[in-house]
């Protein structure tokens, strides 16, 4: 290949209007033997489009099964879960995104590109027939990219995929069992895998609540009448079983470990941990290797909101 940009290439944050959309991905997706995706969710939208064979996916239903010409599309945070068909192996297109406001006040009117795209959120779960050209689009995009001299170009050419998508209003095809992915177990579901997330250790409840599509306010009363707990004490208790593992398994500093267990500055680690232990890190760690020592008990750091 002479000139032209890779798949891989194609990442980067390109304004159009009023939005500023953010590149992640445009992968060329085979499953390369994987049998299954476990349930999971993400902060980034994603479609996906068979061309070849044929995978399962599900949204907290039944798994509908997608053939070639068919795709679905993913919104940020919804659970979703694959499972690939070895004796059909499929070959498709994976594109990865986020949106936000070019202005704080941006997002308004009509012709506004981050409205509609913002409206991909409330995309119905499923599978669909490709009626729209989207699969002419995505490999146009791939073409293009051959051929390109300028990324800014070809990344416009991914927006356009979007605003293909946005524009259909009421597609049609195999959908999830309405309400199925609202389920409380699924809303419990993906704020464990948010909290639990190890990449995520500064991770701000207020936006999880964004992630999630609801109001920090709705979100903190829900997990607290289905669980009877908060979900400040509940992040908490993950980063101190974090801490713990650490402090038993490594020789990293005390300022290392609230870092990567999420607590940031040592002396809030510090403190919590000795209200929940009644000791610090620093002397649990002294008495790891005393016979005598006892561990700390499991003592639940939940509090009313």
């Amino acid at each position: 290949m002479a000139s032209g940009i890779m798949p891989d290439e194609l990442y980067g944050t390109v304004r159009v209007n009023d939005a500023v959309i953010e590149i992640i991905e445009v992968l060329e997706e085979q499953p390369w033997g994987a049998r299954s995706c476990p349930p999971h969710t993400h902060a980034w939208f994603e479609c996906n489009y068979i061309y070849e064979g044929s995978m399962k996916t599900g949204f907290g239903g039944p798994l509908l099964n997608v053939g070639p010409g068919e795709f679905f599309l993913v919104p940020a945070g919804a659970e979703h879960r694959h499972e690939y068909l070895p004796e059909s192996p499929h070959r498709g297109v994976c594109l990865r995104w986020t949106v936000a406001p070019a202005e704080p006040t941006a997002g308004g009117g009509a012709g506004s590109v981050y409205a509609a795209l913002e409206r991909l959120r409330e995309w119905q779960l499923g599978c669909y027939e490709d009626r729209y050209g989207l699969g002419e689009r995505i490999l146009r995009l791939f073409e293009e990219a051959r051929e390109a001299d300028s990324l800014a170009s070809v990344q416009l050419t991914f927006v356009q995929i979007l605003l293909t998508i946005a524009a259909v209003r009421h597609p049609e095809g195999r959908v999830t069992p309405a309400g199925a992915d609202q389920s409380d177990t699924a809303f419990l579901r993906k704020i464990e895998v948010y909290l639990n997330d190890e990449r995520a250790e500064k991770m701000n409840v207020r936006r999880l609540a964004d992630a999630l599509h609801v109001s920090y306010n709705h979100l903190a009363r829900k997990y607290k009448r289905l669980t009877g707990k908060t979900i400040v004490g509940r992040l908490t208790e993950i980063r101190l079983a974090r801490a713990l593992d650490l402090l038993r398994r490594t020789d990293a500093s005390i300022g290392a470990i609230a870092e990567v267990s999420g607590f940031g500055a040592a002396h809030y680690f510090s403190r919590v941990f000795k209200d929940v232990y009644g000791v610090s890190p620093k002397t649990y760690r002294k008495g790891l290797n005393v016979e005598a020592q006892k561990e700390p008990e499991t003592v639940s750091v939940f509090s009313a909101e």
